[in-house]
């Protein structure tokens, strides 16, 4: 997992698990999921399993493969104490750029 205390920088070893990222992006479904969490923000499950087209335990599932990975955290929802919120870990090196965001891993370049 991520210290998020040290980001990755150009030239120097990431402190991801190589190995648990590509398992966890080898996935479209999980990709698809990454992104509607990096474009939309925290959401709960049941939204997130709508852009994915997929019933939701098995979007649930998903989600808890990117938790495993350190992608994904879960958070309260401050407007339903009853359903958690699925966010992107502050350790995922989401970068804004002209021509939109990158999440660099350091092995690994995304294009949102």
């Amino acid at each position: 997992m991520a210290d998020s205390s040290q980001p990755v920088v150009p030239g120097t070893v990431s402190p991801w698990n190589e190995d648990k990222i590509y398992a966890a992006l080898g996935d479209p479904v999980r990709r698809r999921l990454l992104l509607a969490l990096a474009r939309g923000g925290p959401q709960p499950g049941a939204q997130l399993m709508g852009g994915v087209r997929h019933r939701l335990s098995a979007t649930l599932k998903h989600l808890a493969a990117m938790r495993a990975a350190g992608l994904v955290v879960m958070r309260e929802n401050p407007r339903d104490g009853r359903k958690l919120l699925y966010a992107l870990s502050a350790a995922v090196p989401v970068t804004k750029t002209e021509t939109g965001a990158v999440i660099d891993f350091g092995f690994c370049l995304l294009r949102l």
